[in-house]
Order: structure tokens, then C-alpha cells, then sequence
């Protein structure tokens, strides 16, 4: 059995921090944060073997890419999925999928942590992950929670009694842990293995889960593990009782206010704990002793003791002594005030924690790792390798969508004014409005509206950063950049390894690795650092271009007009107004295209967004120049659009909200534009995550809306219903600027988009037909 964790996710901008842990042909994530679901698909990752996802905290950078992760596995398999996490996951959950994110295959179970509810999650071959939570000291539990935390431990209890009955040989002496059904440990335990399980014993002294009639919905949410568990549909717009689980805003019990602080101040760290390694059983110690082959092998082979002619023999008579499986502890914390409470909890259970301690990764950003007590702590482990899996400050060196980069690299160079290539830059979140101008100032040479003018230095300058970044992430590096590896010389395999037997010292600084990096835990002789698989480049060298090179000089007619087009956009004095396609991806997002986003620049300083599904949050990232440039296109949206509630339209803009209240907590919000399908949601986000004045108006059928973008210049925004799902709507946006833009998003042909398409100067339409009928062919609109 092979158990490693991968490492996914690592910038908040691209794909925030997560893991991977493989157990067995099985993965569990660690977070799901957004493009999680497209880098999974673009490095065939099989999506429908995931089979647990456990969040750290709750917050849009571990939640982001959920909706969509469930969505494509509701698509492609029937399977069942756990969820694990604090407070108030299951009221998010539960709130999508029963408004516009409809499960209809998927099978989903949610564990919702609380101060009563710790259980540890059994996987297969006993690989065990002990959630411990964390929370401020202001954090209030009520009765409610506490009744519902004690019916999930007899859950988890006839689980793991189930798991131990079905186990096989290799698992049983770690499955008898488990087995007493009154939590004692079994006798052939040693006092370490006592104290080292201690957390894993529950009460039982509750009563069973009953069942009961389920509401009539398409969705549904399974409230525990136990085949045989209590199953509650959740129904839009239906009341439920207090003793059933949060859905909607309007059954919060006692005050709002109480349970929002409570459940957003928690944080949660998992233990990992593999099995224990069994002793070598040696064949010609059990013939000194007569023990005849056959089952009695196998019975010490799995650490049980035999009797043969009155006499006992023990495991330990004829097998070598177990060794203890690796551990790894999993943190990520949202505030400086959980240090010294993480901190306590494991100096005051220390053999628990650290006893064969393999790796601890480190979840949380930059001011809890430059924490001095956290450095201090951590970093003077020894024979602890500390994983930084964080890296939101620096800019981004390598891209995880390989496809797409490769694409853009090639084009860049045919056509650099219109397939933008990013350049390195380091992210600077805390800038206010009025910091961010002064900055700009400093950095006008390489301001916005330069770098769109000049090709030639677009073209140089990510030259050089292509050389720089490839030669930077050719091995991986500590937090200061100076350490390095050598690569393994094994030629047929070319693969970079880390022995974990070398180098047992203290590691005085976090190692850096970049995403894909391997760190297997068990068995314990293939316990390494593999980084075969890492990702390396910036821009990868997926195509040919010595190819395309040679086909550009061969076909000068055909170039001609594209070099035409360059000079007659360099020669222009500014680049607006104009549009760019985050996405052109459909329903999921593809190797080369993400899923539906727009933005149009009408002046520098205010832009429109159609449609803003997952991941154009990166995709608007991706094609910046600069850092500064990336935050005045953020801080120019005034207007969003969403056309309907499909979630490959509108899951992305509830990040870019987050994202823009962080590096601009005073900018007055947009205007944003929905169905009323998203109303709950939105709320809910709201509630939970931003906590500000929002202006939002519900999409209606012909309703006007009138923006200023200077004192003598207005945009119009006319709203007309079209032919999709329903709350499906286009819209016509004017201004002296623009002319009139026609954006029909999804829709069949139909009358109203017609009606405001005729003599508009720019019509936008999305559709994507894999086969015309004939009814269909030379059908316009």
C-alpha cells in the first residue's frame, strides 16, 4: 500500500493552498480552492476517485473551487463524497446545492467539526487523519450543535467497527485499536501505542441515529457515514425545524450574530497517521518452534498469538518488531491569534504530535510564517521537515496550466497585443486606494498604459523572464532561495529525489517545492521527496517552435496580415476601449480554455464584466503586465453582469469580491447585475465573507439602468430576457465610447436578441454546437 500527499495548490491568485493525500487507489483533498477542478482535469488527476475533502477553515480561498469540483463529479460518476469541516460548511453546502448548483448523481455526506464533534477519519488500510480544532476564546457552542456532534460520533463509531470486520490481515493488530466497542484499547497494545491513540477513543453513550422521512428534492445531503444513515433533502424555500441542520439565512436561532463569529473564528490542523509497518515474519524461526505452515503463518504474520499443543507463541517469538508509520501534520491558520494556541496544544501532547513526525505543511500566508514565536517554534524541530505551501507573496514562477501557457507563448509572439503574457511581479495585497496611486507613480515606467504600447519590450522582457523563471524553478528552493538538490543519476528514470534518511538534523527555514511535488509516507522504506512529476516552467515548451518558427518564414502572405495588424495597433496612441475573453471554455473548463469571462475596458478607470466563472479571477491575473496593472484592472470594474446561474457564469465572481475587498477595503462596490436565483447565495457570501453595503439589482426584462463614467459621459445597460434556462438574460451596453455592445450569453435563437442586436456595432454570443441538425443549419440571428 502506497500513501503520499501531493501538493496542488500553493497561490491564492492561481490555485490557493491544497493537498492531495493518495491512500490506496483513493484521494482525499485538503482544501479546494479555486482552478482545483481544472488543474485535476489538465494533469489527469481523476477526479472520481476523490473521496473525502476536509477544509482547514472556512473561507473563499479553501472553499472556491467546491461548487465546480461537485458539479463535474456529479457529471461524470454516482459515487459518494465526504466532507469534512468547521462551522458553517454545511450551511454553504447546503445552500448552493438546493438554488442554482443542483446534484443530481452525487451522493454527498458532511461532518461539521464543533468543540464535541472531533472523530478521527479512518481510510482505507488504517491510514487515520485526527482533525483537532482550534478556537478563539470568545467562541460560543450551543445546545443545538452539541446534540447534533453526539449523534456524528455513533456514526463514525459503527464505521470504523465496520471497517475493522471487513479488514484484512495486514491491518488487523491496528484495527483491534477500534474494535472494543466501549473505546479500550486492546490488550496487545504497548503504553507509547496507548498514548499515541488516546484522541481516538470516543463515548458511546449516545443514542442511535433514527431515521426519518426525507423531503422530496433533487438534492441530496447525506448527514453521516453508516450505510443505513439519516438522509435530509433540502428544499428551496422550505422551513425547517431547529433540531435539522442550517440551510438558509432565515433559520439561524437566537442571534445571527453569535453564530457568524463563532463558527468564522475556527481553524482546523489534521494529524495524518499511517499504519504501522509489519515486523518481517522469519520462516525458519517458526519451524524451530513446529509451527506447521498454513493459517497459523498467517494468524502471527497479522500480530495475533496461536496456541499449538498447549503452548503459546506470540508474533514477537517469530517476527521482527513493528515499526511505527510517519506522521504529518497539516496547519493552516487565519489569525496571529491561533499561534500560541496551536503552539500549546502540541508541546502539551508532544509524543502524540511529534513522535515520528515526517513533514509538517504550512498552509497559512506570509504573517503567520514570518511570525517570530511561530518561526521559532517549528523551525526548531528537529529531524522535521517544514513544508511551505504558501507562496501568495511572490509572483508566479511557474504556471500549473501547461496547455494554455504553452498556447499563450506561441501566440504572444505572433500577436502580443491581443494574447497578453503574464510577467512576474510580486504581489503587494495591502495596498489601499491612495497607497496603490503613490506606488503607481514610482513605477510609472512600467505602468499600465506603457506596457500595452510597446510590443517590442513586452516581447524582450518576457524573454528574459522566461530564461530567469526556468533557471529559478529547475530544482526547489528554502524560503530564502539558496538551498538546492542535485538530481538523482539514474538516467532511465531522470527523477529527483530527497531521501528522507539523509540530512536527520534541524531545518532552520521552510522548504520550498513547487506544485506536484510528492511526499510519500509509507511504506516506510519508500519514505522519500519525489519530484518527478513537478511542474518547472513558466511558459512550457509544449509545442514546437522551432515548427512554427520555420512556418512563418515559409508562408510570408499568410503572416502579412498579422504583422500589418501588430503595427497598426502599436501605432495607436491607447488601447481602449477593448474586451478580453477570460474564457471561452463552456460548461468545464478545458486544457486550453477556461470557462465563460469577459471584461470590457471602456476607459482606464472603469471596466464592465459579462459573465465571471471560475478561474477568470487567474485568467485576468495571467495577463498582466505588472502587479499594478492587475490591481487598477480590478480596481476599474464598476459594473458586473451575470447572465444566469449556470455556475460556469458566475462561481468566479465571488472570489474577485473577496479578493478586491482585500487589496481594497474601502472601494465603493460595484454594481452588480444577477438573477434572482443567486439571491440567497449572494447573501449568504456576504453574510459570511465581505460583510458590506452591496448594490445589486436583480436581472428583470427590459430594465435600463444608467452609469456615469465621466461628467459628460454615461453607459446604458438594457436587460432583455432570451431563450436558456430560466433567468437567462442578454444585455446592450451604450456610451459614446463604445458604440452599442450586444452580449446574448447562452440562448437559442430568439426574438428579443434580434430585436437589440440590429445595428449594434459588436455582437457577443456564446454557443457551442458539436453537431448542427439540418433544421438548424443557416439559421441566424
Amino acid at each position: 500500500m502506497e500513501v503520499y500527499i501531493q501538493m496542488i495548490g500553493w497561490h491564492k491568485l492561481a490555485i490557493p493552498s491544497s493537498l492531495r493525500l493518495f491512500v490506496n487507489g483513493e484521494f482525499t483533498l485538503i482544501n479546494c480552492g479555486e482552478n482545483n477542478q481544472r488543474f485535476l482535469n489538465e494533469h489527469k488527476m481523476h477526479i472520481a476517485r476523490i473521496k473525502n475533502i476536509c477544509f482547514t477553515k472556512i473561507s473563499p480561498e479553501t472553499i472556491g473551487g467546491l461548487i465546480g469540483l461537485l458539479l463535474t463529479i456529479d457529471n461524470i460518476s454516482d459515487n459518494s463524497i465526504s466532507i469534512y469541516g468547521p462551522k458553517p460548511i454545511e450551511r454553504i453546502i447546503n445552500n448552493f446545492t438546493s438554488s442554482f448548483a443542483k446534484i443530481k448523481n452525487l451522493k454527498i455526506t458532511i461532518h461539521e467539526f464543533s468543540d464535541n464533534n472531533i472523530f478521527p477519519i479512518i481510510l482505507k488500510g488504517n491510514v487515520i487523519i485526527t482533525p483537532i480544532l482550534l478556537n478563539k476564546k470568545n467562541v460560543i457552542t450551543t445546545k443545538h450543535e452539541t446534540d447534533t456532534i453526539q449523534n456524528c460520533e455513533q456514526t463514525v463509531l459503527d464505521k470504523r467497527k465496520k471497517m475493522n470486520e471487513v479488514s484484512n490481515t495486514h491491518d488487523n493488530e491496528l484495527n483491534n485499536v477500534y474494535k472494543n466497542k466501549n473505546g479500550e484499547i486492546g490488550e496487545n497494545l504497548s503504553p507509547k501505542e496507548t498514548n499515541s491513540n488516546y484522541l481516538k477513543k470516543r463515548k458511546l453513550n449516545v443514542p442511535e441515529i433514527e431515521h426519518e422521512e426525507a423531503y422530496e428534492s433533487k438534492t441530496e445531503i447525506v448527514n453521516d457515514n453508516s450505510d443505513n444513515g439519516k438522509i435530509e433533502k433540502y428544499k428551496e424555500d422550505l422551513d425547517r425545524d431547529s433540531n435539522k441542520i442550517d440551510n438558509t439565512n432565515n433559520n439561524i436561532t437566537n442571534s445571527t450574530e453569535i453564530e457568524k463569529n463563532s463558527s468564522m473564528k475556527q481553524c482546523i490542523f489534521y494529524l495524518i497517521e499511517c499504519p504501522q509497518t509489519i515486523g518481517k515474519f522469519h520462516v525458519e524461526k517458526a519451524q524451530k518452534l513446529n509451527i506447521p505452515p498454513g493459517k497459523y503463518y498467517g494468524m502471527l504474520k497479522s500480530g495475533k498469538s496461536v496456541t499449538i499443543n498447549n503452548k503459546i507463541i506470540n508474533p514477537e517469538d517469530v517476527c521482527d518488531k513493528n515499526i511505527d508509520g510517519k506522521k504529518s501534520l497539516v496547519i493552516d491558520l487565519s489569525d496571529t491569534e491561533y499561534i500560541d494556541c496551536v503552539i500549546g496544544e502540541i508541546k502539551n501532547k508532544e509524543h502524540f504530535y511529534l513522535n515520528n513526525l515526517e513533514y509538517i505543511f504550512h498552509l497559512s500566508d506570509e504573517k503567520i510564517l514570518s511570525n517570530k514565536t511561530y518561526k521559532d517554534y517549528f523551525l526548531k524541530l528537529k529531524n522535521i521537515k517544514n513544508i511551505k505551501c504558501n507562496q501568495s507573496n511572490s509572483s508566479l514562477k511557474i504556471c500549473p496550466f501547461i496547455s494554455s501557457s504553452s498556447l499563450t507563448n506561441i501566440l504572444s509572439k505572433l500577436m502580443p497585443n491581443i494574447f497578453l503574457k503574464y510577467k512576474p511581479d510580486d504581489p503587494i495585497y495591502e495596498l489601499s486606494s491612495k497607497m496603490l496611486n503613490n506606488y503607481s507613480d514610482e513605477k510609472g515606467s512600467n505602468s499600465f498604459k506603457n506596457t500595452n504600447n510597446d510590443s517590442n519590450s513586452i516581447l524582450n522582457v518576457n524573454f528574459k523572464n522566461e530564461v530567469e523563471c526556468k533557471n529559478a524553478d529547475n530544482s526547489f528552493t528554502n524560503e530564502d532561495g539558496i538551498a538546492s538538490f542535485e538530481e538523482n543519476t539514474n538516467k532511465n528514470y531522470n527523477q529527483k529525489v530527497i531521501n528522507s534518511n539523509e540530512n536527520k538534523e534541524e531545518y532552520t527555514t521552510y522548504l520550498s517545492y513547487n506544485t506536484l511535488t510528492k511526499f510519500v509516507l509509507h511504506p516506510f522504506h519508500k519514505i522519500n521527496i519525489c519530484t518527478d512529476e513537478m511542474l518547472t516552467d513558466l511558459y512550457p515548451s509544449t509545442f514546437n517552435s522551432s515548427k512554427i518558427s520555420n512556418f512563418t518564414h515559409e508562408n510570408d502572405n499568410l503572416m502579412k496580415p498579422i504583422w500589418d495588424f501588430n503595427k497598426k495597433l502599436n501605432d495607436n496612441a491607447t488601447m481602449l476601449p477593448s474586451f478580453y475573453f477570460l474564457g471561452t471554455g463552456c460548461s468545464i473548463p478545458s486544457a486550453f480554455r477556461n470557462v465563460s469571462g469577459i471584461i470590457l475596458n471602456i476607459q482606464k478607470d472603469f471596466s464592465v464584466i459579462l459573465d465571471f466563472g471560475e478561474g477568470s479571477l487567474y485568467q485576468l491575473y495571467w495577463i498582466s503586465k505588472s502587479w499594478i496593472q492587475f490591481t487598477e484592472s480590478i480596481k476599474s470594474i464598476k459594473v458586473i453582469f451575470i447572465s444566469h446561474a449556470h455556475a460556469d457564469h458566475h462561481v468566479g465572481i465571488y472570489y474577485f469580491l473577496y479578493i478586491r475587498k482585500m487589496i481594497f477595503p474601502n472601494l465603493d462596490p460595484p454594481l452588480i447585475l444577477i438573477p434572482k436565483t443567486l439571491k440567497s447565495w449572494m447573501n449568504l457570501f456576504n453574510e459570511l465573507f465581505l460583510d458590506i453595503e452591496m448594490r445589486i439589482i436583480y436581472n428583470e426584462n427590459d430594465l435600463e439602468i444608467k452609469e456615469i463614467i465621466s461628467e459628460d459621459n454615461f453607459l446604458t445597460l438594457h436587460l432583455f430576457k432570451v431563450n436558456h434556462i430560466k433567468e437567462s438574460y442578454g444585455i446592450k451596453i451604450e456610451s459614446k465610447d463604445i458604440g452599442s455592445i450586444v452580449y446574448s450569453a447562452d440562448t437559442r435563437p430568439c426574438d428579443n436578441v434580434k430585436r437589440f442586436a440590429k445595428d449594434c456595432n459588436i455582437l457577443i454570443h456564446e454557443g457551442k454546437i458539436y453537431d448542427i441538425p439540418a433544421s438548424l443549419k443557416g439559421v441566424k440571428i
